[in-house]
Formats: structure tokens, sequence, C-alpha cells
């Protein structure tokens, strides 16, 4: 194993362990989500984390994560050696699975506490050591163009959304395909709904996911630029 990287301070956290199928993994999550939103409340209205609205989702391990990451183990959807670009990681599950699985993963988020964790995570599971991006997608980073973007849950605010047709298409090398997980959201089904119309097509694959107690549907979009 590679010597896992430094968690950074002020986070309460727990390991625990996962079964996708065949794969075991190991993950270290956060505890303590609650504090970290009134820490970001704290820091006042015209902070540059208020004013963009920098809410920590990326801490919670989201059942969206969770169904993509199975879909990958369940499917032929990750080619051994080709290059997988994990959109908005947070804990980074979906990117470790798709490298057990033969992938070269680059995981990307815009927070370095995200990356950190997500790097923490993948080196429980893998003996290299991570690859990890700073990456806004708003602004994307075309040299980090890959075969197959991973992404689970960001299509959740209005906001975001004009932004993620144009990422795939800088991200997505000729002949790739992007795989979002999303739980509907309202804010997402137009958004999925429409793609066709700019350019792209549209497969769905539907999942019950089992977390914390409840089931969530979970809907699997493969999406492929044409």
């Amino acid at each position: 194993m590679s010597t896992l990287p430094i968690l950074p301070p002020g986070y309460s956290t727990k390991a625990v362990s996962l079964q996708l199928e065949h794969l075991s993994i190991q993950l270290t999550l956060i505890q303590n989500l609650d504090e970290l939103l009134e820490q970001l409340i704290a820091k006042g209205p015209e902070h540059e984390d208020v004013r963009d609205e920098r809410i920590p989702y990326w801490a919670e391990l989201w059942p969206s994560a969770l169904a993509l990451s199975r879909h990958l183990v369940c499917t032929n959807a990750v080619k051994p050696g080709q290059t997988v670009l994990e959109m908005g990681c947070g804990l980074g599950l979906p990117g470790l699975v798709a490298g057990k699985l033969g992938a070269q993963v680059i995981l990307s988020d815009y927070l370095t506490d995200a990356l950190s964790f997500a790097a923490y995570n993948w080196g429980q599971n893998h003996p290299e050591t991570a690859r990890v991006e700073l990456l806004d997608w708003r602004y994307p980073r075309p040299e980090l163009a890959s075969d197959l973007l991973l992404a689970s849950d960001i299509a959740y605010e209005s906001r975001a959304l004009p932004y993620l047709a144009p990422a795939f298409r800088a991200l997505c090398r000729p002949g790739g395909r992007i795989l979002v997980a999303d739980p509907s959201r309202s804010a997402s089904a137009n958004f999925f709904k429409k793609l066709p119309e700019q350019g792209f097509s549209v497969e769905v694959f539907s999942y019950i996911e089992p977390y914390n107690g409840h089931a969530f549907r979970i809907q699997v979009y493969a999406i492929s630029p044409v």
C-alpha cells in the first residue's frame, strides 16, 4: 500500500467497509456534517465560500455514488487500461472502484479538502498514489479529457446545469462516454431530458440502492456525444 496522505484537520471521521458484489472497499467517512455546514454559515454572507455556495455536499457518501459504483462492477462499463475522470469526486468511491477494475483514474473536485479525502480513500484500496486534480467544471480543462467520465449527484443545483453539457464535451474524448448517477432530483429532470437536443445519446439504467435503512431509486445515465 502507498503511504496514506494526511487528512486536513477539523473533521470527525469513521472507517467503514463496503462490499460491492465481488469487490471489498475500505472508506473513511466524515461524521460532523452538520458542524461543517454551521462553520460555512458562520463565515458570513460576503465570504467567497458562502457567495459561491460551497456547501460541503462532497463530505457525504450519497446513494448515487453507491449505485454508480455498483453499475461499474456489474456491467462492462470500465475497460482495463482506459482513462477515467471522476468529476466532483467528493469521497472518491466510483473513481476508486474504476481503478480496481483496471482503469487509469483521475479524481477531480473543485475543493481541496475533497481531494484530500478522495486521495486518502484511494490509498486505502490501491498500492499506487492517487492522481488528483482541481477541476471546476464551469471552467473545464481539456487536457484532462478521458475515455470515460464518472459523476454522481452533480445536477442538484439549477445554476450548475448550463455548464454541464459543455463540460461533458470538453472532458470526454472522441468515442468516449459519460456515466452520471442521479436520484431523479427535480432540478435535473429537464437537463437529462434535453441532452438529445444538444447532440448526446442517452441510455438510462435504474437501480434501487439500500442505504442507512432506506431504499433510494437511482438513475444511471449513460451519455455519449454524437
